[in-house]
Formats: C-alpha cells, structure tokens, sequence
C-alpha cells in the first residue's frame, strides 16, 4: 500500500472522527456551546506554547549564564517539554478528538514534570551524593591520588 494512500486515508478518518465528536458535543451542549467549547481550547493551547516558549527561553539563559550546566536538559524534562508542546499544538487544531489527545499530553507531561522537579530540587537526594558544577571538579591521574 502506497504511503501517500495510508496518510489519505489516515486524515480522512481523524477529519471523520472530528465530525462525530462534534456532532456529539453540539447535541449535548449545543452548538453555540460547542463552538465556545472549541474556541476556550484552542485559547488555551496558544497560551500553553507560550508560556513553554517562555519557559524554554529563560531555561535557555539560565543554562548560557552558569557556564554551561546541563540541569536543564534532563531527558525527563526533554521528553516532557515535548509531550507539552505537541499537546498544545493538538489543542490550537480545532476539533475535540485533537482536544482530548492534546490534554492526555499535556497532562502526563505534568505529572513527568511534577516527578522530575522533586529529583532537581533535592527533595530526594540521597546523604550520600555530593553534587558538583563542572567548574567544581577536575579529573586525577594515578599520581595525583595519593
């Protein structure tokens, strides 16, 4: 099966879907709800990537201004930053199927960030840890440790 068919194939059925859950939506809550409903969304997922846009940026200098520390980069934070930024991305994209796997997104890069953000504050680290900035450190030939 040709790619191009599979993509065809594969947006008309989430264009589809979108026209289900919009029919569902605007028979439950009405239409004029239902297009309020999609416009809040949609309101919502541009602050969202703004204020990740913000976040990223400040993130950014932080990192430039201490030399070069990498706390910021975590692969946790990475993984959860883009999770958000795609979940904002699906809510701008009107529709309530794009919605909801957009706030499923958003909301487990929450949690992945609520996890992470007890690890980098030191609320879990360990007596036995000592943490150093790379300034802070040097590596030693087999002469030097004695």
């Amino acid at each position: 099966m040709p790619l191009i068919l599979i993509v065809f194939s594969g947006l008309g059925l989430w264009l589809f879907s979108e026209f289900i859950a919009f029919s569902l939506v605007a028979n439950t809550i009405g239409l004029h709800g239902a297009i309020i409903a999609t416009l809040v969304t949609s309101f919502a997922g541009v602050f969202l990537l703004h204020r990740l846009g913000a976040a990223a940026r400040q993130n950014l200098l932080a990192m430039l201004n201490t030399g070069g520390e990498t706390g910021w980069f975590m692969p946790e934070r990475l993984r959860a930053g883009l999770s958000a930024a795609l979940g904002a991305v699906l809510l701008i994209i009107p529709g309530f199927v794009s919605d909801s796997v957009g706030l499923v997104l958003v909301a487990r890069a929450a949690q992945a960030w609520w996890l992470s953000g007890d690890r980098v504050a030191g609320n879990a680290k360990k007596d036995d840890v000592l943490e150093l900035s790379p300034r802070e450190w040097r590596h030693l030939d087999e002469n030097d440790r004695s």
